[in-house]
């Protein structure tokens, strides 16, 4: 049943609705330039020829735009979905959750006598459709995927455009009909309606389809809704027997339903050219998705607020790629830790806050994300994480890692605004402070677990150490902006922790990753790149030149030495590589041997040499600890783009404000 919301927007003069979904109409603002969306011609970021790579390795190539709202568009370069997060309109839900309405637009060209599929599936039976044969070309931008066909004579453009701060997509289609013959192009959407974790394993779920128009379908389900609509070609009914198709997903060895319960078509005369749109919206309710088209309507306009100065460079890419990490939670900011699956963790968000806000100027959504997190604090500090928009706690590290973030953003706003904020939340930070104080024992900041290397049972952590003590430093300083007496607990308990660390940490050649572990893991280089390290310059260098030797890739710092036998290249804890630790890496190596070539030549070599290569113009989780250094993890990691933008603008280049005196 047509809700009112869709009622009111049938009800618009057919001539208002055609004119304002015509490709020509819906803009985006570029270089203060209105272009439409079908003569914009995007600057490629990457581009890859899919016939001559061949079918395994255009699978390994993934590509995922978000839109801003926790959701995202995603598939890899031959749009073959090879995973259940895979998906073209994966929309963003209340409390970051993440629900795949649209898998897929399947393309075919219908000739006189035989039909020939462009698009590539995998499927239970062991076939698999060949499309990627025709595609000569794909490129990706930042904002959009374009896919080339050429076959019989047929050339084809397909531009897939996720639109930011909405749960939608268009897709623009050029059909160049060279043949001798009339083609008919049709586009089929494959719909689902479910959460990322849970596959559609039957037929079972109530879809309602419904045709509002010639050219606009409707998809009502029990877990959302769905439509769809072209501004030129006709949307046709598909055959029953024809709705359901059952998908591989090689990557994950799994399978799952799709339902495509019409199809688009659009015929084309020979030597003739033939363009049209399709739009997608999905929302969790129809009355969403509704008013999500009523925005359409009066004209989608899109501006770029990224840096001018690095347009077309490896860091352009990621500083467009940073801004979608930052998404809306109850009216107030957060950070998505990850895409494809990752919600909003605490120690991620701390981690990412700089490179994601504070080297662009965005203070305040900086502020939004610490209010979010203050908000939901305890005596045990601030959330680990939220699942289902609850809040979750038990990490050790994410409320230092806050009052350092806290240092860093008094640094950019200066100490005035500053103590504005301090002000609201100093007895929430002492509070803190107080339950950690509880925890020491001769020195050491004691606890169980609870560390950034979740796997591992590491029990009074190196890096606790060290950022406990940059902790008490920095609210020694606080404590004297807020005129609080305080000052002094916090100086006298620094002072046990310089005199007991080094008794109790350094092992002769490092510092040990936790009492009575010699490990040699990176977690000693986050110590060196905090304000206030616990370390003098001498065996700062010599902790730096151990990691350098035997930690540092290309891509970042190893999780554990190859030397050691518990070494295992493809284990994200026990030697995985994190590229995030280059930033960390970067800034202790500046600041102890003032080499900013150097540094710089290693942050463009993983930059040049993987966002390319993994999660196209983005960085990934980890990689494996050993070559070809595969890509795992999230295709796009808040933490290893946030990292790395934070260090080279502030390291590298030196955009970084000067230390108040009240702070130093």
């Amino acid at each position: 049943m047509t809700s009112a919301g869709m009622q009111r927007l049938l009800s618009l003069p057919t001539t208002l609705f055609q004119r304002f979904f015509s490709f020509k109409s819906i803009c985006y603002v570029k270089e203060d330039k209105m272009t439409s969306i079908g003569s914009m011609k995007a600057f490629p970021f990457a581009t890859f020829n899919p016939n001559r790579l061949g079918l395994k390795r255009s699978k390994e190539l993934e590509w995922i735009i978000p839109n801003k709202l926790g959701g995202y568009s995603s598939s890899t370069v031959i749009g073959l979905n090879n995973n259940s997060f895979h998906g073209l309109l994966v929309s963003g839900c209340r409390g970051l959750r993440r629900m795949v309405y649209l898998q897929k637009l399947d393309d075919e060209i219908e000739f006189k006598n035989s039909v020939l599929p462009l698009h590539t599936n995998e499927y239970p039976d062991g076939t698999t459709s060949d499309g990627y044969r025709y595609l000569n070309k794909f490129e990706f931008s930042y904002d959009s995927v374009s896919f080339y066909y050429r076959a019989r004579g047929v050339r084809v453009t397909k531009r897939i455009i996720p639109l930011s701060d909405k749960n939608a997509l268009i897709a623009f289609y050029s059909v160049d009909n060279k043949s001798d013959d009339k083609i008919r192009f049709k586009v089929r959407p494959l719909v689902n309606s479910r959460g990322l974790e849970r596959l559609t394993k039957n037929k079972g779920i109530g879809f309602k389809p419904r045709f509002f128009t010639k050219n606009i379908l409707g998809i009502n389900s029990p877990n959302g809704y769905i439509a769809l609509q072209s501004d030129r070609a006709v949307c046709l009914e598909t055959p029953s027997e024809q709705r359901w198709q059952n998908l591989l997903y090689s990557t994950d060895e799994t399978e799952e339903y799709s339902y495509c319960p019409a199809y688009f078509r659009m015929d084309a005369e020979p030597n003739s050219i033939k363009e049209f749109t399709i739009t997608a919206v999905g929302y969790y309710t129809e009355e969403e998705t509704a008013q999500a088209f009523k925005e359409l309507l009066q004209g989608y306009k899109r501006k770029s607020r990224i840096l001018s100065s690095e347009k077309g460079t490896f860091i352009f890419s990621l500083l467009n790629v940073a801004d979608t990490f930052i998404v809306d939670m109850d009216s107030k900011k957060t950070i998505v830790s990850g895409y494809p699956n990752l919600g909003d963790r605490g120690r991620d968000a701390m981690i990412a806050l700089p490179g994601l806000t504070l080297i662009n100027g965005r203070y305040r959504d900086a502020e939004q994300i610490f209010e979010h997190f203050l908000n939901h604090a305890t005596s045990r500090g601030i959330p680990s994480r939220f699942l289902a928009g609850k809040p979750e706690y038990g990490d050790i590290d994410t409320s230092l890692w806050l009052i350092d973030r806290l240092y860093q953003y008094i640094k950019y706003v200066g100490i005035d605004e500053g103590k504005k904020f301090l002000h609201t939340y100093w007895w929430t930070l002492k509070d803190i402070m107080r339950n950690y104080s509880e925890m020491e024992r001769d020195g050491i900041l004691s606890h169980q677990g609870g560390t950034w290397m979740k796997t591992l049972e590491r029990n009074n952590a190196v890096e606790v150490q060290g950022l406990w003590y940059n902790a008490l430093r920095i609210m020694e300083k606080f404590a004297k902006l807020m005129d609080d007496t305080d000052e002094s607990i916090f100086r006298s308990t620094y002072l046990r922790s310089e005199k007991k660390f080094m008794e109790k940490f350094w092992n002769g050649r490092y510092l040990s990753d936790s009492l009575g572990d010699d490990s040699l893991r990176p977690n000693q280089i986050i110590l060196l790149s905090l304000d206030f390290n616990v370390l003098g310059d001498a065996l700062s260098r010599k902790v730096l030149g151990v990691v350098e030797r035997e930690l540092l890739t290309p891509f970042g710092l190893r999780s554990l030495s190859p030397e050691d036998p518990n070494y295992a290249g493809n284990s994200p804890y026990n030697g995985g590589v994190w590229p995030w630790l280059l930033g960390p890496y970067i800034k202790a190596y500046i600041r102890l041997y003032g080499k900013r070539l150097n540094a710089q030549e290693l942050l463009e070599g993983i930059l040049k040499n993987h966002i390319r290569e993994g999660g196209l113009g983005t960085m990934s989780e980890f990689m494996d600890g050993d070559p070809p250094f595969k890509p795992r993890g999230c295709i796009s990691y808040s933490c290893s783009v946030a990292e790395l933008l934070r260090c080279y603008f502030e390291d590298i280049m030196k955009r970084r404000p000067r230390i108040p005196e009240e702070l130093k």
